[in-house]
């Protein structure tokens, strides 16, 4: 806990509990009271729509094999994006960023129209606030943001 401003930032495991959009806009609408700033991971190399319509909030860009929740052999590139109300009304036209079930023959990752490129939420401090493996349908929040 971070007893200065008494915030926990405990993660937490949220894999399959934003398959439903009403759930995804409420975590959204949570996230936009705190966010500073969006990682945004490029893992679809053709799949730039957010990066092309908002480009005037790009922050920078950087090649990496390793960001929040996936560690990789290749190198993609990761853009930091300045938090707005405009991005955010655009994230909610999504249905969700991934669903996550499980059967009696396993679990699965099923994508949705947010696509599979993986995007992270980050506070005043530069601390992950949400973060996805979109294609894994993985899903972290950190704990304070559900209260």
């Amino acid at each position: 806990m971070n007893k200065k401003q008494g915030i926990s930032l405990k993660q937490i495991d949220y894999t399959g509990k934003l398959n439903e959009h009403q759930e995804y806009l409420s975590i959204l609408k949570r996230l936009e009271k705190s966010c500073i700033y969006i990682e945004y991971v490029l893992v679809n190399e053709d799949d730039t729509r957010l990066i092309e319509r908002f480009s005037s909030l790009m922050i920078s860009m950087n090649e990496k094999n390793k960001w929040w929740g996936t560690k990789s052999s290749g190198k993609s590139k990761v853009y930091r994006f300045k938090a707005s109300k405009a991005l955010f009304d655009y994230l909610k036209q999504f249905e969700t960023f991934c669903r996550y079930s499980v059967s009696r023959y396993g679990d699965y990752a099923q994508e949705t129209d947010f696509g599979i490129n993986d995007i992270a939420f980050f506070d005043h401090e530069a601390k992950p606030l949400l973060y996805t493996t979109t294609h894994e349908g993985y899903i972290i929040i950190r704990e304070d943001v559900l209260r």
